[in-house]
C-alpha cells in the first residue's frame, strides 16, 4: 500500500501522469550515492570549506567566493582536479533513490550536479539516456524513448562549460542563451518539482524569476520534495513560489524514504498512464481496459515508423491466430509528450514484444523490455522478447536470453518464411501463459467484476477463433487471414453445431455488456459477472469437448 503517494497532491499526480513534470535535482540529491566506508558526500558549503582551507591567508565569504578564489589561486585545471576528488566522481555509486528515481519514466531530467550518478544508473537499468550539456545539443532530437538529462551547470568532463565560479554565474545567461530560453519554455510549460535542490543558484532564481513576472497569477505551481522539512524550511520555500512536499519520517532515513516515493510514484504512472490516453483500436483497448495486474493478450511490436504497415497487412493476423492482439505505440494516443511513460506502460502490461532492431528508437525500448525482466518478480512475469534484424551487427549485447530472427528483405518468399518463424517463436509464449478461464475467474474472486467481464469474453473469442476461425479461414479469399468478427464466427459456430441459438443469444448479450463496460466504463454487478463468467466457461468446456 503506497504510502507516501497521499502527501502530493491530486493535481501534481496529474501532472505527473500527463508527463508534466520536470524534475529538477540539486546537490542534496548526491547524498544518496553509495560510498566507500568512512566516505561522505560533500554538499556546496563543504566544497567551499575544503577548498579555503587550502589557500593560505584566506578568508572566506562563502562557498561560492572560496571556488571562485581556487580557481583564480590556481588555476581551472587544478579546481577541475580537486572538485573531482572532493566530489568522490572515481568512488560514488548511484543508491537506492537513484535507482528508484531513474526507473520513472521522465522525458526530461533536469540537474545542476556536476557528477555522473545518474548517467551510471540510467545506463545499469538500462535506459538510453541523452546529456545536453552544450547548446548546439538542443535542435537534436537524441531522446529516442530515453531521457533527455539537461546539465544546466555542465559537468566535470566539460572544464569550460562549468558553472561553478563567480565568473560563470555572472555570465551564464549571456554565454548560453540558448539554455536558458529553453529551459524557462520548461518552467513556463511544465510543473518543477525540486529533489535536492536549495533554490540558491543566481543564475536559476534569475530565470525563475523572469518567468514568474511575465507570466503572474498564471505561473504554473512549482514543489520541492523534502523529509522532515522544518517550518524554516518551507517558509523559505514558500517565499520564492515554491510548495514543500513534506514527506514524514527521520533525515537519518532520507535516502530510503525518497526511494520508497520514487517507487510509488512510478508505479501510480504505470497504473493511470492508460486511463488518460486514447487507444485508438477496439481489440487493444479491451486489453487496456483490464487492471494492470490481470493478464492481457497483448503483444507489443516494438518498430520504425516505416514497417508498422507492413506488419499490420503481413504479420499481424497471422499472429491474431494464436491469440494475441498486436499493438504499437501509434495505437494509444498519451496527453502531452510523454512518450516514455507510454512505452513503459505499454510493455509493462504486454505478454509478449517482438521487437526490430533497426532503429535507435526501437533499440531504446528494448533496452525497457530488458528492464522490465530484470526487475520481474512474484508480481510481474518475464517477458518473453523476440529480437528481429536484419544482420548480425544489430544484435544487441543484452541479447542472450532473447530469440533472434533475421529479416532476410522484404520479398513475399522472405516475408513469409520471416512470419512463420515468428509466429513460431511467440506460441510458446502463447503456451506458457494461463488459461482464458483461470483468469476470467481469479478476476472474479477478487471482486474486479468488470475485468472478470472483459477477460471472460477475450477468452471465448480466442476459443472460437482457433475451432471456428481456422475451420472457415481456408474456405475464404481473405489473402491477409485477418481473423473473423466475433458475430461472425458465432454464426459458423451455430452452423457448425459447437453452440447453440439460446448460448448464441446470451452470448450477443454478453458482448453488449462487455462493450458497454470498456466504453461507457458503466460498472458490472458481481451477479451479472458471475453469470457471464461461468456461462463462458461452459461454452468453452463444450466447444473443447472437455466437458
Amino acid at each position: 500500500m503506497a504510502k507516501y503517494l497521499q502527501h502530493f497532491p491530486k493535481p501534481l499526480l496529474d501532472d505527473l501522469v500527463a508527463g508534466r513534470w520536470l524534475p529538477v535535482l540539486g546537490a542534496g540529491m548526491s547524498m544518496n550515492a553509495t560510498l566507500p566506508p568512512g566516505a561522505k558526500m560533500p554538499l556546496w558549503p563543504d566544497l567551499g570549506t575544503a577548498l579555503a582551507g587550502e589557500m593560505a591567508s584566506y578568508s572566506s565569504a562563502g562557498a561560492l567566493d572560496s571556488i571562485s578564489a581556487y580557481q583564480h589561486e590556481y588555476g581551472r585545471a587544478k579546481l577541475i582536479e580537486r572538485l573531482t576528488q572532493l566530489l568522490l566522481i572515481k568512488q560514488a555509486e548511484p543508491g537506492d533513490a537513484h535507482r528508484a528515481f531513474c526507473s520513472i519514466p521522465f522525458d526530461i531530467v533536469c540537474t545542476t550536479n556536476f557528477d555522473f550518478l545518474l548517467e551510471r544508473q540510467y545506463d545499469a537499468i538500462p535506459r538510453y539516456v541523452y546529456p545536453v550539456i552544450d547548446e548546439e545539443q538542443l535542435s537534436i532530437n537524441g531522446a529516442h524513448a530515453g531521457t533527455q538529462l539537461l546539465k544546466l551547470h555542465g559537468d566535470l568532463r566539460h572544464p569550460s562549460r562549468l558553472v561553478v565560479t563567480e565568473e560563470d554565474y555572472d555570465g551564464f545567461l549571456s554565454r548560453y542563451p540558448l539554455i536558458a530560453t529553453y529551459l524557462a519554455n520548461l518552467l513556463i510549460t511544465n510543473t518543477a518539482v525540486f529533489i535536492g535542490y536549495s533554490l540558491d543558484d543566481p543564475d536559476f532564481r534569475q530565470i525563475w524569476t523572469i518567468v514568474s513576472d511575465r507570466l503572474g497569477k498564471t505561473r504554473r505551481m512549482a514543489y520541492a520534495i523534502m523529509v522532515d522539512a522544518s517550518n524554516s524550511d518551507v517558509a523559505r520555500f514558500e517565499r520564492r513560489g515554491v510548495k514543500i512536499i513534506n514527506l514524514p519520517g527521520s533525515k537519518s532515513r532520507y535516502p530510503s524514504i525518497l526511494a520508497d516515493a520514487f517507487n510509488e510514484l512510478r508505479e501510480h504512472i504505470r497504473d493511470n498512464v492508460m486511463s488518460v490516453s486514447k487507444v485508438t483500436e477496439e481489440e487493444p483497448l479491451r486489453e487496456l481496459s483490464l487492471p494492470r495486474d490481470a493478464l492481457t493478450r497483448l503483444c507489443f511490436f516494438s518498430l520504425p515508423v516505416e514497417l508498422v504497415s507492413l506488419y499490420r497487412s503481413r504479420v499481424f493476423p497471422r499472429v491474431e491466430e494464436l491469440g494475441f492482439v498486436p499493438i504499437v505505440a501509434d495505437d494509444v494516443i498519451s496527453p502531452g509528450k510523454n512518450i516514455s511513460a507510454k512505452i513503459d506502460a505499454l510493455i509493462d502490461r504486454s505478454s509478449a514484444m517482438v521487437v526490430e532492431m533497426t532503429s535507435a528508437w526501437t533499440r531504446a525500448e528494448f533496452d525497457i523490455a530488458v528492464a522490465r525482466n530484470r526487475s520481474a518478480g512474484r508480481d510481474r512475469a518475464h517477458l518473453p522478447v523476440v529480437i528481429v534484424a536484419n544482420d548480425q551487427a544489430q544484435v544487441p549485447n543484452l541479447s542472450e536470453p532473447y530469440p533472434i530472427i533475421y529479416r532476410l528483405g522484404l520479398s513475399d518468399d522472405a516475408l513469409d518464411t520471416f512470419a512463420a518463424e515468428l509466429v513460431r517463436q511467440l506460441a510458446y509464449a502463447a503456451d506458457a501463459q494461463p488459461s482464458r478461464g483461470s483468469e476470467a475467474q481469479r478476476l472474479l474472486v477478487a471482486r474486479e467484476y468488470r475485468a472478470a467481464v472483459i477477460a471472460a469474453m477475450s477468452g471465448l473469442e480466442v476459443i472460437l477463433q482457433k475451432y471456428v476461425g481456422s475451420a472457415i479461414s481456408p474456405t475464404m479469399s481473405i489473402s491477409s487471414h485477418r481473423p473473423l468478427p466475433m458475430r461472425m464466427m458465432l454464426d459458423h459456430a451455430l452452423e457448425m453445431g459447437l453452440i447453440s441459438e439460446v448460448e448464441q443469444r446470451h452470448i450477443r448479450e454478453w458482448m453488449g455488456v462487455r462493450n458497454t463496460a470498456i466504453h461507457e466504463g458503466e460498472a458490472v454487478s458481481a451477479k451479472v459477472a458471475k453469470s457471464i463468467v461461468d456461462g463462458v466457461n461452459r461454452i468453452v468446456g463444450k466447444i473443447t469437448g472437455q466437458i
